[in-house]
């Protein structure tokens, strides 16, 4: 880790956990639209299922390797060491676009609550958004261990909220909450793709303490600060929900719009009705505490390697945080949160495919690469069963990519195709790590990329054709094509989404010709030979 202005701070493992929880759970949150949509026993289903092909072995990857490599943002790091500079800024470029969304979507969120509660308008909602963007930047701009000392206090709180919804749910216990397990109209696997963006959005963000890292002066403590967290999260997604759909039913009326656990305790305790909606208000705050904590750190690497506006290294001399990320995340989150929380949630959640797909790819690899890299914790199931459980997560991105809509695939190969456009913009203007190190990272002198980068371009593009191929021939006879008409008010909407998927191929599957040309006339054995 370079000399960069960071300071290390004491974090205890109780702080940690803390942090972990505020960023990957902060309460049950989200799901009440997977029970309308997907139906109650397939949303129950899905919260135990999840958690083993999803979030535990993207959980214990990141211990690995974040215990293996200890920087500030780790993720960046991993996927840099075991596939190079252009994959290591892709995983870059899609979580911090990620949490810039996210940092959005919990003062949305946060901020619905408390409006549907105290009834106020559109202008009185955007002043709270600013009020909370405000608080919690001072938060940050004061420095790691007052946002640990913050989302411990909080999470605290939303343990004992939806303890409390369980236990008034299971009291008052009066129909079975597996009923029906698919929702009516829905196949199983229509069901399961009804579900599994909001599953997967509700189960991530493992890696992102990896950002910290380079800041705690213990980092070994974070593997065990993850799976202490684990457990904690399925309680809190799985109880209140059997609970409370338990005591109320209803499941088709279930959505961020209709009914949710508050309603569970407005009917049984409406003194704890009250207090739960102030929960969950402060609860999505402090996901946003957390996050622009996360995000900030995220950027400030990517511009030490120069594939980022060098402004974002700046760091307050007293208290050495970035504090120019930091308002620049402040400053966006002010623009986003306009929007509504459905939108900015299934943007997020596309990021998520490629983000824990190279991740999971790196573990592999580095197993591969660097045996004998010191790995404090490591994944102890022999080289075949961790293979197959890295990969595991890698099948899901995969699946959930098809069979979440033809909106979401379209909207999801758009933000992939962004990753490699914009790294050879940021290459070609800030010089990659290049600029730090030229004799070990050297460049191609007629295209100005890295040695190397011709061919991994020109391999992206090509997987990204591939990928929208095979989506024009699996989704015309997946979807119903009624839904996008009506939905978007456009009678051949689908017809749109799939000439975009049709011309996308095209485009990708022509640059990533016009690249491997590139290499094979600036790069390959026989161009050099001469």
């Amino acid at each position: 880790m370079s000399d960069n202005g960071l300071k290390k701070q004491s974090v205890g493992l109780i702080g940690l956990v803390g942090m972990i929880y505020a960023m990957t759970a902060a309460g049950a949150y989200g799901i009440e639209d997977m029970i309308s949509s997907s139906g109650p026993g397939m949303t129950i289903i899905m919260l135990f299922v999840l958690p083993i092909i999803w979030a535990f072995p993207i959980a214990l990857a990141s211990c690995e390797l974040g215990s293996a490599i200890p920087d500030e943002c780790g993720f960046y790091r991993w996927v840099q060491r075991a596939l190079g500079e252009f994959w290591g800024f892709q995983i870059g470029w899609l979580k911090n676009i990620g949490i810039y969304i996210n940092v959005a979507v919990f003062v949305v969120l946060s901020t619905d609550y408390l409006a549907s509660y105290l009834g106020l308008n559109n202008l009185q909602s955007y002043i709270c958004k600013i009020i909370i963007i405000g608080v919690f930047t001072w938060i940050n701009l004061r420095g790691v261990k007052d946002v640990a000392i913050v989302s411990s206090i909080i999470s605290g709180a939303i343990l004992v909220a939806f303890a409390g919804i369980a236990i008034i749910g299971f009291i008052h216990f009066s129909h079975n909450p597996f009923e029906p397990v698919v929702a009516t109209g829905q196949t199983v696997v229509g069901s399961i793709g009804s579900s599994i963006a909001i599953g997967m959005w509700m189960y991530a963000g493992y890696e992102s303490m990896s950002s910290l890292a380079g800041e705690v002066k213990d980092p070994q403590m974070i593997p065990k600060a993850i799976i202490i967290a684990l457990p904690l999260i399925i309680g809190t997604y799985v109880l209140p929900t059997v609970a409370s759909l338990g005591a109320i039913g209803q499941w088709d009326k279930w959505g961020s719009e209709g009914v949710s656990y508050v309603n569970v305790a407005m009917q049984f305790a409406p003194a704890f009705g009250v207090a739960f909606v102030m929960v969950a208000f402060i609860s999505n705050i402090s996901m946003f505490n957390v996050y622009l904590a996360s995000g900030a750190r995220g950027f400030f690497v990517m511009a030490e390697d120069n594939l980022a506006p060098k402004a974002l290294v700046k760091c307050d001399k007293k208290r050495g945080v970035p504090y120019v990320a930091i308002i620049s995340l402040s400053v966006v989150s002010l623009i986003l949160c306009a929007f509504k929380f459905d939108i900015l949630v299934t943007i997020v959640s596309l990021f998520n495919l490629g983000l824990y797909s190279l991740i999971m790819i790196s573990q592999i690899v580095l197993r591969r690469k660097e045996p004998d890299l010191p790995r404090p914790y490591r994944i102890k199931m022999g080289k075949v069963g961790t293979d197959i459980f890295c990969a595991v997560p890698v099948v899901v991105a995969f699946i959930a990519l098809y069979i979440n809509g033809a909106d979401y695939f379209v909207m999801g190969l758009l933000g992939m195709i962004s990753g490699p456009i914009a790294y050879i913009i940021f290459k070609k203007i800030y010089g990659g790590l290049y600029k730090n190190d030229p004799e070990k990272y050297p460049i191609n002198e007629k295209t100005k990329l890295a040695v190397g980068d011709t061919k991994r371009i020109s391999f992206s593009f090509g997987l990204l054709a591939v990928l929208m191929i095979i989506g024009r021939l699996f989704l015309p006879g997946y979807e119903d094509h009624a839904y996008y008409a009506e939905a978007y008010g456009v009678d051949n909407m689908f017809d749109i989404l799939m000439m975009l998927v049709t011309v996308g191929a095209a485009v990708c599957a022509v640059l990533a010709v016009i690249f491997g040309v590139l290499y094979n006339k600036t790069e390959s054995k026989e161009a050099i030979n001469g």
